[in-house]
């Protein structure tokens, strides 16, 4: 759906930002409020990845304001609102382009017919078609995609501080009191500024950005090997077991932490010789 893949769009490109965002299929309600919940999914998901960080030591703390000059040199405040201005809002205005030439999923849908059973079609009568079966079909995409845009950057913008807090503990973890002091210190001078203003941004510049598109063909021709490999790694492991390759005392566990009876579990007990992982979950 048209929507759906504009906002997972626009939340994709947040993510290169460090701002997650989940949006719904339907209009542009986003689930921000119930990621940041205390004990919600995402949240702990995202503890889990990172880890808890370790309190700062009283000689760390004592260089929080050398790395807080730091941080104001490299990530001023604004610098997320700058990099959807710059750099996000372009490359979304050019996937809403694609988007919006070749809306054939939006056809589909509204005909109730199947991608594959509709003829070849051009430019123009793709154009002619969505005239006619959804004449707003443009204005409402570019305000679903501009509304979304203004809701990844006000959500980014609300994090920026706590983003930017981060970064003064971490320089005041990873640098010593002098050098804290010679990174001020360059960064007084004409270029050294020029550079701290543009360190952040420059990782999204259309330059980088583009480069990063050898990355989908480097990693699609890595794939053969890399299951060769994981497939040689998991023969060092035995497989895992079905019910009945369980011990009585184990099936009886299972029952228990299951909370189904061990009728049910043998009745359930899929077809022996699937291996660990090659299981189809359906």
């Amino acid at each position: 759906m048209i929507k759906h893949s504009i906002l997972v769009g626009t939340a994709g490109f947040a993510l290169l930002a460090a701002a997650p965002l989940t949006a719904q299929d339907e209009g542009v309600e986003t689930e921000a409020t119930d990621m940041q919940a205390p004990g919600a999914p995402t949240t702990d998901m995202f503890a889990n990845m990172f880890g808890e960080a370790e309190p700062l030591s009283a000689e760390q703390t004592a260089r929080l304001p050398a790395a807080e000059l730091v941080v104001e040199r490299i990530f001023p405040a604004g610098t997320y609102a700058r990099m959807m201005e710059d750099t996000m809002k372009p490359m979304m205005d050019g996937m809403m382009g694609s988007f919006m030439d070749l809306p054939i999923n939006e056809i589909a849908k509204l005909t109730g017919l199947y991608t594959e059973d509709m003829p070849e079609l051009g430019d123009g009568s793709v154009n002619e078609i969505m005239a006619i079966l959804d004449p707003a079909f443009r204005d409402r995409s570019r305000m679903i995609a501009d509304t979304t845009i203004q809701l990844v950057s006000d959500t980014m913008s609300r994090i920026e501080p706590s983003y930017r807090a981060g970064l003064a503990r971490a320089y005041a973890v990873r640098f010593t009191e002098a050098e804290l002091a010679d990174l001020n210190a360059y960064f007084a001078t004409p270029t050294g500024a020029k550079y701290a203003g543009e360190s952040m941004l420059i990782y999204t510049d259309p330059q980088v950005m583009s480069a990063m598109n050898e990355m989908m063909p480097a990693m699609m021709g890595m794939m053969p090997e890399m299951m060769e490999q994981i497939a040689a790694a998991n023969e060092q492991f035995p497989p895992a077991r079905t019910y009945s390759e369980l011990s009585p005392q184990e099936q009886a566990r299972l029952s228990e932490l299951l909370g189904v009876s061990p009728e049910e579990l043998r009745a359930s007990e899929p077809e022996t010789g699937t291996e660990s992982g090659d299981a189809d979950p359906a």
